[in-house]
């Protein structure tokens, strides 16, 4: 009796569960990716690949719910900027997890047509909205950062102006990924062996030349790796040093307070939320890194790391993994750090039950 063969991940042809910027999107043998044989595949590779395929839908899921949570207690709660710049996120937040579950469904449910009609699309708005959280947490840090800065305690941004940088950020986002909306589009593609006309989303012609990729790699690097890890290193010292003890006491020594528990209560309040922004920024760089990393490195040292190779698409599912993991633990860093936040949720648990 012949053993049947089990294989761990189930399209050997197309392992990306998201898929990268290649020039094809859709998981289907005519869909040609350039990937080496499927012989060169490791057994770790294909227990890793196996984990993804099961552990990213479950963490997508949870991300959502917890997100759809955070958009529900922050609309309960705006009462001054940070909680604007939280909902914000959490909204493109929502919008990014949305677009990649339509980008990887064909693993999970088949092959569809309307899918592939919608890929093109779903990879441009992920990149927008992928922009718009990073430079969302961006603004927020520096906001933040002038905010304990400052001789006073004056409040230097309201939830209203807050809400028109949320806007801006969302328009300059969509600007930057603007381009992604041509370079896919569905063609019919021949596929000799099921003598069969398929429906592949692809690049365009026009987007497929060599000065096109290299500069618009290196800007999406520049906006998504390089400026902002500089900035947040710079914020993440500023909170660091200006939210001590010492420093917030005197920046509050001329404000005059009914008794020294209401100025206590109003430093540890700063200090929390500055470390609020503080996890957001080191969850942020933690979890994101190795994929932004694998991808710089696989396009600069190819001999070393090749985007052809098995072992890329095992480490970018499993960075792919980790990158949307962070999303799952905002519901608890804010419960966590953010006092209002914490309240209102609990006052809407209660009011439920």
């Amino acid at each position: 009796m012949t053993r049947q063969y089990f294989e761990l991940y189930p399209l050997n042809f197309f392992p990306f569960l998201v898929p990268p910027l290649k020039n094809c999107l859709t998981p289907h043998p005519a869909c040609d990716i350039g990937l080496d044989h499927s012989n060169t595949t490791a057994y770790w590779m294909e227990i890793s690949d196996y984990f993804c395929f099961l552990a990213l839908p479950v963490i997508l899921l949870f991300a959502l719910v917890t997100e759809i949570i955070c958009v529900i207690v922050l609309a309960k709660q705006i009462r001054m900027s940070l909680d604007t710049y939280l909902l914000g996120l959490s909204i493109s937040i929502i919008l990014l997890i949305t677009t990649t579950v339509i980008l990887g469904l064909q693993h999970y449910i088949g092959r569809s047509d309307i899918i592939v009609y919608m890929q093109g699309y779903a990879i441009s708005c992920r990149d927008w909205f992928w922009y718009t959280s990073i430079w969302l947490v961006v603004m927020m840090s520096f906001e933040r950062a002038l905010t304990v800065s400052s001789s006073t305690t004056t409040v230097l941004c309201t939830s209203a102006q807050a809400g028109v940088v949320v806007v801006m950020v969302f328009c300059v986002g969509l600007v930057s990924a603007l381009p992604r909306f041509w370079e896919y589009q569905p063609f019919d593609e021949y596929y000799t062996a099921t003598n069969q006309t398929v429906l592949l989303s692809k690049k365009t012609a026009s987007t497929m030349t060599v000065e096109y990729n290299t500069m618009y790699f290196w800007y999406v690097k520049i906006v998504t790796l390089f400026l902002p890890f500089v900035m947040f290193l710079a914020i993440s010292i500023t909170l660091s040093c200006k939210t001590r003890q010492s420093t917030l006491s005197k920046r509050y020594a001329t404000v005059k307070h009914t008794n020294a528990l209401t100025l206590n209560r109003k430093i540890k309040e700063e200090v929390t939320l500055s470390k609020l922004l503080i996890l957001l920024i080191v969850t942020y760089v933690i979890f994101s890194t190795p994929l932004c990393l694998l991808d710089l490195l696989s396009y600069m040292t190819p001999h070393w790391i090749s985007p052809t190779s098995r072992m890329f698409a095992s480490l970018y599912n499993l960075f792919t993994v980790l990158f949307f993991l962070q999303y799952a633990l905002q519901l608890i860093i804010y419960f966590c750090y953010n006092k209002q936040f914490r309240l209102t949720l609990l006052g809407l648990c209660c009011c439920c039950c």
